[in-house]
């Protein structure tokens, strides 16, 4: 029997087997987390790392709880196109943050127009 078989049943929907597997896998991924968070890697590593795991999980449950799995390809797209907006979004918020308190070019008070 292979893997796939085991995840899924006659109606291409996910059986309690898949759904226990992918708990398991959000638990290893939740436990990782914890134990990442005693560990010192720098401030960006840290933050992509617990990215990572954040993403990681987050796309479990879309795709298995939230049934992307067994939709047409059409709501594929949309829940990537989503988190792509969503990741400009955050992108454009960080870089606006960075420019008015961090340290680049236009923290400098100087530097405002006004």
């Amino acid at each position: 029997m292979s893997i796939n078989t085991r995840l899924t049943d006659d109606h291409n929907h996910t059986s309690v087997f898949g759904y226990l597997c992918v708990f398991g896998a959000l638990m290893v991924f939740t436990v990782l987390t914890v134990l990442l968070s005693f560990l010192n890697f720098g401030l960006f590593i840290d933050a992509v790392i617990a990215l990572a795991i954040a993403a990681t999980k987050a796309s479990l449950v879309i795709y298995f709880f939230m049934h992307v799995r067994e939709s047409p390809k059409i709501i594929g797209f949309i829940v990537i196109g989503s988190f792509l907006w969503l990741s400009i979004l955050f992108l454009f918020t960080i870089a606006d943050f960075q420019a008015m308190y961090g340290d680049g070019p236009t923290s400098v008070p100087h530097a405002l127009p006004w």
